[in-house]
């Protein structure tokens, strides 16, 4: 009777979402990263900001468009018709030099939404196996209670036990059961916010395959500084806001002198003089209270404020490249204190004592409290791969790409 409800229960703690899920293959971090590239929504909203750029390139790019006049009088001649062509070669290339910065600018931030995509799909995925591991955890350590309440009733019945001791031993499993439900809820929620990225319904069942201890080997710190100064888009991103400002004081200083107008056209009717006559003359706005004075002063300030923000913006992110690599090699060191220690011993004390109970040489309390040792051990051990893998979040979005 024992065995067979060992087995019932066995088939009660199945994972409900993962089997759900078993139809289709596990994905990987890797695999989640090209579904999310390919189909996330505000990635493709992103990627639009380039179109826009090249719309702007080509649009600075234009000429404009001349004007055509015609006047028809009583004077003589009686109708005049000419062609106004402005004439600004200088000005038309310094604006495309302007669009085509921003333009670079529009691939900096297809870059960092990319990078902003892979840093939130990575706590996604991964949070996503932690709930998994949550999940199993809740399962085993619903099993010990059960085996634990099985022993309590053995011992209860054969008079070598209190009743107190199955009451605990029912509060325990009872426990067990609710830590379990709120586990599986948990992996509901993880699945919900990664079919999110992935641009799923939020219900499509998910099986993921990965190990929360995963991570490339971190290069030394004065490399990964070295990699962030050039290739943080944060400051890539101010370099080409130094750039754009730089083309934009050009444009303005070549706006300084006026643009001329050419005038082709033709005069007619006037009688006793022509039919048909010819003219042809050049506008120019003289400048002589306009040149652009406060707009050059103003490009000046902003331009020397952008290289002000430049130059904190690398000193922050040099200090927070040093912070993420500090951070992701202690936890990386606590992992491996709890898969090496912590955890093999707080298995080993359950083991003990609950076999010591069986024997009748511990009270179930004892018991009970190993049970909860062994729970919050795995429970931290989970916390602590959860920081890790947000810890190399942070490190890769300091870097600007990914570690390896």
């Amino acid at each position: 009777m024992r065995r067979l409800a060992s087995v019932v229960l066995g088939s009660l703690l199945l994972p409900v979402p993962m089997t759900a899920a078993a139809q289709e293959p596990p994905l990987t971090f890797q695999a989640a990263l090209d579904l999310a590239a390919a189909q996330n929504l505000d990635l493709a909203a992103a990627r639009r900001g380039r179109a826009v750029r090249e719309a702007e390139v080509q649009a600075a790019g234009q000429h404009p468009n001349p004007d055509l006049v015609f006047e028809s009088t009583k004077d003589a001649p009686h109708q005049m018709l000419s062609l106004d062509i402005p004439f600004e070669p200088w000005k038309r290339g310094r604006r495309v030099d302007l669009a085509r910065e921003e333009l670079a600018l529009a691939d900096v931030e297809d870059a960092a939404a990319l990078l902003s995509l892979r840093r939130r799909v990575r706590i996604a995925f991964y949070g996503l196996v932690a709930a998994d591991e949550g999940a199993s955890l809740a399962s085993s350590m619903l099993e010990v209670a059960g085996r634990v309440r099985e022993v309590a009733q053995a011992r209860f019945e054969e008079g070598a036990a209190a009743r107190i001791e199955v009451m605990a031993a029912e509060l325990g499993l009872a426990r067990a059961r609710s830590d379990l439900e709120l586990a599986r809820s948990a992996r509901l929620s993880a699945q919900a916010e990664l079919n999110a990225l992935l641009n799923r319904p939020p219900a499509q069942p998910l099986a993921v395959a990965g190990d929360l201890a995963e991570g490339a080997p971190l290069p030394a710190v004065d490399v990964s500084v070295a990699r962030a100064t050039a290739g943080n888009t944060e400051l890539r991103a101010a370099e080409r806001e130094v750039a754009i400002e730089g083309r934009r004081l050009e444009l303005l200083k070549g706006e300084r002198f006026p643009t001329p107008i050419f005038s082709l056209g033709a005069v007619f009717d006037a009688p006793g003089e022509f039919d048909v006559g010819y003219r042809a003359g050049l506008s120019l706005a003289l400048p002589l209270f306009d040149r652009n004075q406060g707009q050059i002063k103003g490009s000046l300030v902003r331009g020397e404020q952008a290289r002000l923000r430049r130059d904190a913006l690398r000193r922050a992110v040099e200090a927070r490249v040093f912070a993420a690599h500090a951070r992701a090699e202690a936890q990386r060191a606590q992992v491996a204190a709890y898969r090496e220690t912590l955890m093999p011993t707080a298995t080993t004390i359950e083991s003990l004592a609950e076999e010591a109970y069986r024997l009748g040489r511990s009270p179930v309390l004892a018991v009970l409290e190993a049970q909860r040792s062994l729970r919050d051990t795995k429970s931290d051990y989970l916390a602590a791969l959860v920081s890790f893998q947000s810890a190399l979040a942070d490190l890769e979005d300091a870097l600007g790409g990914p570690i390896d």
